[in-house]
């Protein structure tokens, strides 16, 4: 009987064990575009398995273009270049915020994708927009992305923390 019971609760547990996030090879300069980046992030490696950011776990409160709230998930090359002495995220870096209206409905997702000698002039990032079925309304080299986030440059343009802080305790 206890052996049944430990082989069941091992059955449970490792029912409800998150799915490992799938080890892709980084989108090219070739490749890039938001519906190929859309078709990355929904069909091949699904975002909503991806850890979140660090410190930043579930709805978290937004601010104006995002949201008034959000979720901000990355995949596993930035999660596990955390921390980045250089501040610096590596190629293949995605970075997908979920943007929630004040009744915590979806309106719209924006992604940042590191892409290798995309846009060397703005830390190579590719940013995209989304409705939440995947549209894509907006992509590429974005201005208005880019006049946000260049504040941050020094940090490889991501607002959210500093890359070269130490992880928060678990």
């Amino acid at each position: 009987m206890k052996t049944l019971l430990a082989f069941l609760l091992t059955l449970l547990l490792l029912g409800c064990a998150p799915a490992e996030q799938p080890r892709l090879p980084a989108l090219g300069r070739a490749e890039i575009s938001g519906a190929r980046l859309w078709q990355r992030i929904s069909a091949e490696a699904d975002f909503e398995h991806w850890a979140f950011w660090p410190g930043h776990e579930e709805l978290q409160p937004g601010q104006s273009p995002h949201g008034q709230f959000h979720e901000v998930y990355i995949n596993y090359l930035l999660e596990e270049a955390l921390p980045a002495a250089g501040r610096r995220a590596p190629n293949g870096s995605l970075i997908v915020k979920e943007n929630f209206d004040a009744d915590r409905r979806p309106t719209n997702l924006t992604v940042m994708a590191k892409v290798e000698g995309y846009d060397p002039a703005n830390g190579d990032w590719f940013w995209a927009a989304y409705d939440p079925q995947g549209k894509v309304q907006a992509e590429g080299r974005l201005q208005s992305c880019i006049d946000c986030h260049e504040g941050m440059k020094d940090n490889d343009y991501i607002i959210i923390r500093r890359l070269d802080l130490s992880l928060p305790e678990q």
